[in-house]
């Protein structure tokens, strides 16, 4: 507005000095004009700048929020399954410990064998990640926060999933055959499983070699758990310090 205003003033001094038959002057509120008009380029350039960044934080702000909300979701997830994984672990070294020992069965070993022979898995929350990753990346204006969501997801998180599914592949190559063939039911609702023949069990050497490598694995995805649900927590400091410069 203040340059559409000031340019038909320029022009009028501008034809008045022509008519004196001024030129000197006359060249000088030229390029005073040209000057101008410049100005209100660089002006609307800059409008169109800020602009273009506030949509970018804003966008920035938007995908932060919902990538920690992913995380939140996950990490609580993660920390129910660990003490569940923790059981498993639990259960299946008293098994083991059990099928080496001369004591008779009792009622209260079946939640152990339960435990013992199944697994549980987890599907991540990788929308937002997807996202991102689609747009290049740029809708994170931060260099290093940039770097640690792609470590996590294509590191951690990769690791993670990676282990569930060593589990199942143990589970339905191996564990899943002495469940239907020594047991005599398996209840899902409570994880318990009661042997057909308990004595004949502890005789089985390629059943307790079987359970002690699923007990192995389980383990070492329950360190892959902790190390993931460290770093979750990271990360989401990480997320919270963007957010908060974001909104200044």
């Amino acid at each position: 507005p203040q340059q559409q205003t000031m340019i038909p003033i320029f022009r009028k001094i501008r034809k008045k000095m022509a008519d004196d038959n001024r030129p000197l002057k006359y060249a000088r509120y030229a390029i005073g004009e040209i000057i101008l008009v410049v100005i209100g380029i660089l002006i609307a350039l800059q409008i169109n700048t800020w602009n273009e960044e506030r949509k970018n934080r804003s966008l920035e702000y938007l995908t932060l929020t919902e990538l920690k909300k992913n995380i939140d979701s996950d990490l609580r997830e993660m920390d129910t399954l660990g003490k569940r994984l923790s059981q498993r672990i639990r259960s299946a070294e008293i098994i083991l410990e059990l099928l080496s020992d001369s004591q008779p069965y009792h009622d209260s070993l079946s939640i152990h064998f339960g435990n013992a022979m199944v697994y549980t898995d987890m599907n991540f929350h990788k929308g937002i990640y997807e996202s991102i990753k689609a747009s290049g990346s740029q809708s994170i204006n931060d260099d290093v926060l940039r770097f640690e969501i792609n470590n996590y997801y294509d590191y951690s998180i990769s690791d993670m999933e990676e282990g569930f599914r060593e589990i199942r592949d143990d589970f339905y190559n191996y564990m899943l055959a002495f469940l239907r063939e020594e047991f005599k039911y398996y209840k899902s609702s409570n994880s318990t499983a009661e042997p057909r023949d308990f004595e004949r069990l502890k005789q089985d050497e390629v059943y307790k070699l079987s359970l002690g490598v699923f007990l192995d694995v389980r383990k070492m995805n329950l360190r892959t758990l902790n190390r993931t649900i460290k770093k979750s927590s990271e990360l989401m400091e990480l997320i919270d310090s963007r957010l908060e410069k974001i909104e200044r």
